[in-house]
Formats: structure tokens, C-alpha cells, sequence
């Protein structure tokens, strides 16, 4: 059971960090409501379950094909961020007509491209010293998905919080300028970090 809360316990705080995967899911929680940003949330989970099983079970072939094309899968990244924020800055529709831009296949392409993640998930296991094998590797599988879940959920509650205190929705028009200009930012500072290494 010690697998399962530590797992859980590190993919709530590795979920919780704000970045462009929030601000999709607080947006689409303010646009749609609560039920709406939940396959968002759950996409983010499932890739960062994925990127767990592929660091928990060793296969260095996936490790090394997502660490030797960090570059790549990085620009697609950002190059994402940029078309969806520019999208979002332009859109001038009305709520009852907004998409779901942070639907469950969005949020989990998005989220594969960040190879940052698998390193990251690599370090908490050799940090472990443990083989997850049998039952510690699914207890700790769950205990990702769970966790990775629990952290989204962070920023669905939070849009639905500044859902309710939004009671003239017709200025959704500037929250989709301030949720595109952020992506953009994002996308930017982003590119700029890639650049720089």
C-alpha cells in the first residue's frame, strides 16, 4: 500500500504545478462548467500514467526514443500552445458555442509532448531504489493515475469557484484573450528555454 501514497503523493504534486495544461483546464471549467473539464483532466492523468508505466517498468528503448527526440516533441509543444492560444485570444462566440478545446484528446497529446514529465518520473523511481514489479508496479501505476487526477482536479475546482463569482457571462470574450495571451506567453517563454539549451 506504501507504492500506492507515495506515488499518489508525488503525481499530486507534479500535477499541481500551473502551467498551460491548468490554464486549459480552469478556462474550460469557467466556459462549460465542472463535468465539462473532466475528460481534460483525466487526458493529463492517462499521459502522465503512461510516462510512469514506460519509467516504472524500465523500457529504456521508449525512455531513450522520448529523451532523444525531447527537441522535436518539445517545438510540437510549443508550436501547439501558440496556434491553440492564438485561437482562443481570437474567438468571439458565445459560451452555448464554445468547443471543447480541453477535451480529453487535446489535453492528452499536449501533455505526451512534455518530455520533461518521463524525466521527471524516471528520477522519483530511481530515487525509490525499488523494481516495480507485480503488484508495487500496478499499486504505483494507480496510484499516478489517481494522484495525477487529484491535481487537476485542483484547477477544475478552482474554475468552478470563479465560475460561480462570474455572473455576467458576456464578458467571456476577455477571458478568452487573457487564457490566449497566456498560452502564447507559455508558448514563448517556452520556445525561448529551447533555444537557450
Amino acid at each position: 500500500m506504501g507504492d500506492f501514497v507515495s506515488s499518489t503523493a508525488f503525481a499530486v504534486v507534479l500535477s499541481i504545478s500551473f502551467g498551460p495544461i491548468a490554464l486549459m483546464i480552469i478556462r474550460q471549467t469557467i466556459a462549460r462548467g465542472f463535468v465539462s473539464a473532466l475528460p481534460g483532466a483525466l487526458g493529463a492523468a492517462v499521459a502522465d500514467t503512461i510516462f510512469a508505466a514506460v519509467a516504472f517498468s524500465g523500457l529504456q528503448t521508449i525512455k531513450m526514443f522520448w529523451i532523444a527526440h525531447e527537441q522535436i516533441l518539445s517545438w510540437i509543444g510549443v508550436a501547439y500552445l501558440f496556434f491553440l492560444g492564438a485561437i482562443i485570444f481570437g474567438k468571439r462566440i458565445s459560451l452555448t458555442r464554445l468547443n471543447k478545446s480541453a477535451g480529453f484528446i487535446p489535453v492528452f497529446l499536449l501533455t505526451l509532448t512534455n518530455p520533461l514529465t518521463i524525466v521527471t518520473i524516471s528520477s522519483y523511481a530511481l530515487a525509490r531504489g525499488a523494481l516495480f514489479e507485480g503488484i508495487e508496479f500496478y499499486l504505483s501505476l494507480a496510484g499516478f493515475l489517481v494522484g495525477s487526477f487529484v491535481g487537476q482536479m485542483v484547477y477544475v475546482a478552482g474554475g468552478s469557484i470563479i465560475r460561480t463569482k462570474l455572473i455576467d457571462h458576456s464578458d467571456f470574450n476577455m477571458i478568452n484573450r487573457i487564457s490566449g495571451a497566456l498560452l502564447i506567453g507559455f508558448a514563448v517563454w517556452q520556445g525561448r528555454s529551447l533555444l537557450v539549451t
